[in-house]
């Protein structure tokens, strides 16, 4: 029953999402200034990386804050009464 009612909303979603009115503002100043800002030809490729590289840095940054949280449990040094439990 679930699975049913679950299925007919992702299924409404994705119709009423197939039929909203698309905004193409965005891809126009992509197309047209990928290569007068960004020096490339393909704008798919001047999307993933020029256009997106303030957000590979903050998901750099992310995983640095996680490395380095690991790190800092692996070092974790529990005192005598903590390691006898």
């Amino acid at each position: 029953m679930v699975s049913l009612v679950f299925g007919s909303l992702v299924t409404i979603l994705s119709l009423e999402a197939f039929y909203e009115v698309t905004n193409k503002e965005t891809a126009r100043f992509v197309a047209e200034n990928a290569y007068t800002l960004a020096k490339g030809k393909n704008v798919v490729n001047v999307i993933l990386v020029d256009f997106r590289g303030i957000d590979t840095m903050v998901e750099t940054t992310v995983l640095t804050i996680a490395a380095l949280g690991v790190f800092a449990l692996l070092k974790l040094q529990l005192n005598k009464y903590d390691q006898e439990l």
